[in-house]
């Protein structure tokens, strides 16, 4: 469905509903191939995990410090680039900051009041949470922190796409 096609582009004009049953179909797949025990699950991180992701073990806004140039990430561009096309944070993660938002597993909702571990959103709600940024925003968009909300079936045309997470049931 991406509005800029390419064997190496990120997927993009996807919504949280058509993400989500890629993800299911995935598993199904890989468990009926045996590449995948029952305990396992293919599926969008929460907000939280994808943030920890991002952060790679940092406390600044991006994980390469407190700014983020054209050179770091798709930022302020013209388009989606090649997955890959910058350095990829200190845990291996490509293209956190910038590309395309990313879609999460949990609704759209105010942050805890108090210190929590590995949160995961509200129960129910009327729009998922995107991270990320995209290519035609700039830094401030990619921070790690930078979130938004959509309507789950809702696709944003070349700049909203996700990343799939392999999780233990």
């Amino acid at each position: 469905p991406s509005l800029y096609k390419g064997d190496s582009l990120p997927l993009d004009t996807v919504s949280w509903d058509e993400a989500v049953e890629f993800c299911r179909k995935l598993t199904e797949r890989e468990r009926k191939s045996g590449n995948l025990s029952s305990g396992m699950e293919y599926c969008l991180p929460t907000e939280a995990q994808w943030e920890y992701a991002c952060r790679a073990g940092t406390k600044t806004p991006f994980a390469s410090g407190h700014e983020l140039t054209d050179g770091q990430a798709n930022i302020d561009g013209e388009r989606t680039t090649p997955v890959d096309s910058f350095k990829p944070n200190p845990w291996g993660f490509s293209d956190m900051h910038g590309n395309v938002y990313e879609w999460c597993s949990d609704w759209y909702g105010k942050y805890p009041t108090n210190p929590v571990s590995d949160p995961t959103g509200p129960k129910e709600g009327q729009a998922r949470v995107r991270r990320g940024g995209h290519w035609g925003y700039g830094a401030n968009g990619a921070r790690s922190a930078f979130r938004r909300k959509l309507s789950p079936d809702q696709q944003i045309p070349g700049y909203l796409g996700f990343r799939v997470s392999l999780q233990m049931l």
